[in-house]
């Protein structure tokens, strides 16, 4: 038994695992921490904020030490990129140029299999540059900006922080409540009028 940690094994080791979990070269430790490794990593492509992620691993391993789930966490950032963290921009450049080094250098051979693999090649580069992901949402977009309440009463504008609005006292929140829910009656014509537009 080699006591190599599991970023240090050998990937055969690991690919061997995953192709027969039956036959597994790797210890039954290094099995249990592949496994957590592999949940942490599909948790943070779900939810890249690492204090989520971190509530839900220990949710599904509640047996699992603070430091041991923080491990898990380090690993699995350290050895996969998740969505969120995948340059695909450096990725796409590198796979283009290679293509392109490809097609440049069985353009001067001029034989029929390398007219082939020009095909190939310009058919792999129109897919490759047909399709960019979306970008993705920053899911620290909202901490990021302050949000405000705008209540209007007698044609006065007053600006309220939501941040702010926990720290008021109970009153100012019925006061408040009662402003925004009260507003001024409608006729019947101004309700015909509405309807109609």
């Amino acid at each position: 038994m080699s006591k190599l940690s599991l970023e240090e094994t050998n990937y055969e080791l690991i690919k061997a695992h995953i192709l027969d979990p039956a036959s597994s070269p790797l210890s039954e430790a290094k099995q249990v921490q592949l496994e957590r490794v592999m949940s942490v990593i599909k948790v943070l492509d779900k939810n890249p904020i690492r204090k989520n992620a971190f509530m839900l691993h220990q949710q599904k391993y509640p047996h699992l030490s603070k430091s041991a789930i923080y491990e898990d966490l380090l690993l699995a950032t350290k050895l996969y990129n998740t969505v969120h963290e995948f340059e695909w921009g450096f990725w796409r450049s590198w796979m283009i140029n290679d293509i392109v080094d490809n097609i440049l250098t069985c353009k001067k051979s001029k034989t029929d299999k390398d007219r082939r693999i020009i095909a190939m090649e310009h058919a792999n580069l129109i897919k490759l540059i047909g399709v960019q992901p979306e970008e993705l949402v920053d899911p620290k977009r909202s901490e990021k900006h302050k949000y405000y309440i705008l209540i209007q009463n007698n044609h006065q504008e007053v600006k309220i922080d939501l941040d702010s609005i926990e720290n008021l006292p109970n009153a100012t929140l019925k006061e408040i409540n009662r402003i925004i829910c009260a507003g001024d009656e409608i006729t019947d014509i101004e309700a015909d009028e509405i309807m109609k537009s």
